[in-house]
């Protein structure tokens, strides 16, 4: 959608049948005032539950919940070859992200034991050690922009520790991923950068998968030796296979947390009665996590691309058709959720795609929920009360890729602080 127009707005025909779907012009690539992507979701939902999107090449949407929910659920039909719309035919190839069933289990089953429940619990003490230092370190300071000093540094380095890497290599790994995403989002002129930060990322596992070869065993605790040993169908994982999913772990890992982060503590620092709440009931905390990953959904959206012709919930698809799920839109979904729009912090059943779905439903879920809870609890322990420091507008980065706040200042009295630690 351009500035100008509203969601459904009718552009020009794009010449072929489309089953009488509305067409809309809309490109979720700029950065935006904070909300604004999640309100013109709800807007293109209730304005219907289909249309045709003429930005880039073209592609349909479908707002519902329940046609996300399918469009994760038939791999067969929605084939996750591509992800993003307007780049159907994208310079990465990331593994097991962008492998379709039957295949794509062989390359899960080698990361799944890294990421299970059982994994994350072991470096839970670590990573709650890593967050008492970090807020202790902040809390005397009497405020923060928490996106640059907490929400990057939190995730990231218990993300580096679980795989078994230097956290100093934070420093070098996350501005790539930020360049990354920036591109990754649609935005033509970000789209060098995003090269070259694949370059430099890739680089950096060229490296240290040269450091390991050779190796009789696997180093204990280390992913990229143990992929160095692992098997598929019988043989080694080649070089391009074990960078391809060492590349996709770090863009996924280092950049998603944080975002969601970001959009949690905006909450909290807005919602006193909900900060309260969490502090005199932390049982909640678990719930307020989903919760957030509901309302605040860091993915605007998921793309997928067609693999026959098919007609779907009215649409003509034809092979090779991009289609995008607006997971932003089916998460507040009134035919699904009650409030669908409030932060209701004990919601039950809450069936949101916070991570996605079907069988490429996020590896680093159990890790995300786990960062995040520890997050809230150390923070609140030490910082009990905190405010935005500024008036001022906050910004997000485009919807295209996955939202994320580009700051967020906060601000706390620290003889209260030190009262409490």
């Amino acid at each position: 959608m351009t500035d100008t127009a509203r969601p459904n707005e009718a552009t020009e025909p794009t010449g072929r049948d489309l089953g009488g779907c509305p067409v809309v012009h809309f490109d979720p690539s700029p950065a935006r005032e904070v909300g604004t992507y999640w309100r013109q979701a709800d807007e293109l939902r209730e304005a219907g539950s289909r249309f045709f999107n003429t930005q880039a090449q073209g592609y349909w949407v479908f707002t519902r919940h329940d046609q996300v929910r399918e469009m994760y659920k038939n791999p067969e039909i929605f084939s996750s070859e591509s992800f993003t719309p307007w780049e159907p035919d994208p310079i990465y190839r990331f593994i097991p992200t962008q492998i379709d069933p039957p295949d794509h289990i062989k390359y899960r089953q080698i990361l799944n034991p890294w990421f299970s429940p059982g994994a994350v619990g072991r470096v839970a003490p670590e990573a709650t050690a890593l967050c008492r230092r970090l807020v202790g370190e902040l809390a005397p300071k009497g405020g923060c922009d928490f996106i640059a000093d907490f929400a990057l540094r939190f995730p990231t380095e218990v993300f580096l520790a679980l795989l078994g890497l230097p956290v100093a290599d934070a420093d070098r790994l996350v501005p790539d991923v930020d360049a990354f995403f920036k591109g990754f989002g649609g935005d033509p002129d970000q789209q060098e950068a995003m090269a070259g930060a694949l370059v430099d990322i890739r680089t950096y596992w060229v490296d240290a998968v040269a450091e390991r070869r050779g190796e009789a065993e696997p180093r204990p605790g280390d992913l990229a030796s143990h992929l160095l040993h692992a098997e598929v169908d019988g043989r080694p994982l080649t070089d391009d296979e074990v960078l391809d999913m060492l590349v996709v772990l770090v863009l996924a890992g280092l950049d998603t947390t944080r975002a969601e982060l970001g959009y949690m503590f905006r909450h909290l620092a807005l919602h006193p009665d909900d900060r309260r709440r969490l502090i005199a009931e932390p049982g909640l905390i678990p719930s307020a996590v989903e919760e957030c990953l509901r309302l605040y959904t860091i993915i605007f959206g998921d793309g997928r691309k067609v693999t026959r012709d098919v007609e779907f919930d009215g649409c003509p698809l034809k092979a090779g058709d991009m289609v995008y799920g607006l997971v932003a839109a089916a998460n507040r979904d009134p035919e699904l959720f009650d409030r669908p729009t409030e932060f209701v912090m004990d919601r039950p059943n809450n069936h949101h795609f916070g991570f996605a779905g079907g069988p490429h439903r996020c590896l680093g879920a159990h890790l995300a929920r786990r960062v995040m809870r520890i997050a809230v609890e150390e923070w609140l322990r030490a910082v009990p009360d905190f405010e935005l420091a500024n008036d001022g507008p906050l910004m997000e980065r485009g919807g295209g890729s996955m939202n994320a706040l580009l700051a967020l200042p906060l601000r706390w009295d620290t003889g209260t602080i030190a009262a409490e630690t």
